[in-house]
C-alpha cells in the first residue's frame, strides 16, 4: 500500500497497521526510507518558522534554511538511530525478544506517521511564535508519537 494510506490508517487503527507492516517484514532499506521521509517533512515544517525569523531579524533565509537542512537531514537520523539503540538495550534488559530492525521500524514509522501533526506545529510556531498555542500543539504531536510507538510494540506482540 502507499505510504499516505498507511499513515491515515495509522491514525485510525495503529495496532492493525503495525501488524500489517510486520507481516510484510521489516527491512533496513524500508526503515531508512521511513526515517528520511520523516526528516524531509520535518525540514518542510520549519519553513514558516525560519521565514518568520528571517523577516524579524532582517537575515537571509538561505542561511537559516541551510542550517535546518543540515540538522534535519544529517543530524536527526543519527539521533534517531541513537534513540533506537538505547531503546533496544533497554528492551533486551527487560527480556524482550524484539529484533533491532523491528524496533527501528516501530520508531521510524511512528515518526513518519506523526509528521502531519509536525507540519501543524511548524505552522503554529511560524504564525504565533513559541507561546501557549505552540506548546499545546507540540505536546499533542509528542503524545501522538508516543502513542504510535506504544501501538507498534502492541502490534509486534500480536
Amino acid at each position: 500500500m502507499s505510504v499516505v494510506i498507511n499513515i491515515s490508517k495509522t491514525y485510525r487503527k495503529p495496532i492493525q497497521t503495525y501488524s500489517r507492516l510486520f507481516e510484510l517484514g521489516a527491512s533496513e532499506k524500508q526503515n531508512l526510507a521511513f526515517l528520511i521521509g520523516g526528516c524531509v517533512i520535518s525540514f518542510v515544517s520549519q519553513w514558516p518558522v525560519q521565514a518568520r525569523h528571517a523577516f524579524a531579524n532582517q537575515q537571509s533565509i538561505d542561511e537559516l534554511m541551510g542550517a535546518i537542512l543540515l540538522s534535519n537531514l544529517f543530524l536527526l537520523p543519527l539521533i534517531f538511530y541513537f534513540i533506537s539503540m538505547v531503546m533496544y538495550i533497554f528492551a533486551k534488559g527487560l527480556g524482550s525478544n524484539i529484533l533491532g530492525v523491528e524496533l527501528r521500524m516501530i520508531i521510524f514509522w511512528a515518526y513518519l506517521a506523526a509528521t502531519p501533526i509536525l507540519l501543524l506545529v511548524g505552522i503554529v510556531e511560524g504564525f504565533f511564535g513559541k507561546n501557549f498555542q505552540y506548546f499545546i500543539v507540540a505536546g499533542f504531536w509528542l503524545l501522538i508519537f508516543l502513542t504510535f510507538v506504544y501501538s507498534g510494540f502492541k502490534g509486534r506482540s500480536r
